[in-house]
């Protein structure tokens, strides 16, 4: 799930969805830039990446994944 945060008092709203291109997402990580997204997949052993839109939150997979066996966090630095 996609959200949006409101800048008014904090609350969200669910804005739309992206696949993690893996089973049992665990975690996920955005870069200091906030440009990339990385989501660990425990079940398919897998970290995947996407590109994010600052303004809009929205998510485009890259297509790249590494084998990561059990996956379960990330840490961007």
């Amino acid at each position: 799930m996609i959200y949006a945060i409101d800048q008014s008092d904090g609350t969200l709203a669910c804005i739309g969805h992206e696949s993690t291109r893996g089973k049992t997402s665990r975690h996920f990580a955005i870069d200091p830039d906030g440009e990339v997204l990385l989501v660990a997949n425990q079940g398919t052993d897998s970290v995947a990446t996407f590109r994010r839109d600052a303004v809009s939150g929205a998510l485009a997979a890259t297509g790249h994944s590494a084998h990561v066996p059990a996956a379960v966090c990330r840490k961007v630095i």
